[in-house]
């Protein structure tokens, strides 16, 4: 299929064929991810079609497609915020069929979906603090827990990305800052090295443990903040399948790679001595809204952090 614009618009042409089309050009300065996601949405477009015999063009793409296609989603048993990720993609695919001058209906950009606050947690640095001096008892299987600590505890103290923080070497660290060129959107960060990061490095003479897929990573992440005893109840909810659901997990159970990022971005600002700005872009936010929604605080927070807890120093 070749994209360009004609004088005169363009027939509307199947939309699934124009998703693979822009999956095929995209994917290959993409991650797996990223490619399953899409597939992921031309299987559900596909079995629509196919449930309600009809075919989707891109200009088939309507506000009441869109309609019916969420409570299509919503049967499949799909957690709401998932819903919304694919209904801003479908959007952003048909606003790009119109610039390719294919025929679209514009009513498709009248659905305003939001997205539900996650379960996410952060940690305080207190709680990275008693992690960080855990003392395991089990020596068998002491060294291996030690590294997988030490590591998300770099991930705490930087804001990267496990793909980014997992793969730091000897050359990060230059004259008291870590400095890395991030994997996802290839940009080069700065960040001051925290004395827990360089002690670290130490610890380890420059080879911070590394080398570990992201699932057995945060598989025994769990296990082993379960062991330190992070355990406060935390209560949230989520739409799943249309209805509402409101659970009580263990704090460990919702801790993640992820959450290390998390926390290096509230705590960042919790301290106050970095501007918002700075830290967005480490995180790759680019509104405040966004950001905010992100690390979303509570008073509590707000108060721990008046009551002295640090960043950059013990």
């Amino acid at each position: 299929m070749n994209h360009f614009r004609s004088e005169k618009p363009l027939e509307g042409i199947y939309f699934t064929d124009f998703i693979r089309d822009v999956l095929e050009k995209r994917s290959r300065r993409k991650s797996e991810h990223y490619a399953a996601v899409y597939d992921a949405i031309i299987k559900h477009i596909d079995n629509f079609s196919l449930e309600f015999d009809c075919d989707i063009f891109t200009n088939s793409v309507t506000a009441e497609f869109l309609d019916d296609f969420i409570i299509y989603l919503e049967d499949q048993g799909l957690r709401h915020n998932t819903i919304v990720g694919y209904i801003l993609k479908v959007q952003t695919l048909v606003r790009r069929a119109s610039q390719y001058n294919y025929a679209v209906d514009v009513t498709y950009d009248e659905i305003d979906l939001k997205c539900e606050p996650t379960n996410a947690v952060f940690l305080s640095m207190n709680e990275i603090t008693r992690i960080y001096y855990y003392k395991f008892e089990k020596q068998d299987k002491r060294k291996a827990k030690e590294r997988i600590r030490d590591l998300f505890v770099i991930g705490c103290l930087t804001a990267l990305r496990y793909s980014d923080y997992s793969t730091l070497t000897a050359t990060n660290l230059q004259n008291g800052y870590i400095v890395k060129r991030t994997k996802k959107t290839n940009v080069n960060v700065k960040v001051p090295a925290h004395d827990y990061v360089k002690e670290i490095f130490e610890k380890y003479n420059g080879f911070v443990p590394c080398g570990l897929c992201i699932q057995y990573f945060n598989k025994y992440l769990k296990v082993i903040m379960k062991e330190i005893g992070l355990n406060d109840k935390i209560t949230f909810s989520y739409t799943e399948g249309g209805e509402l659901r409101t659970v009580t997990r263990e704090k460990w159970e919702l801790i993640s790679s992820h959450t290390a990022r998390r926390s290096a971005a509230t705590n960042m600002y919790l301290t106050g001595r970095m501007k918002t700005l700075e830290i967005m872009r480490l995180t790759g936010h680019r509104t405040e809204q966004n950001f905010f929604r992100y690390i979303r605080l509570t008073g509590d927070d707000t108060a721990r952090s008046i009551s002295g807890d640090l960043f950059f120093k013990k």
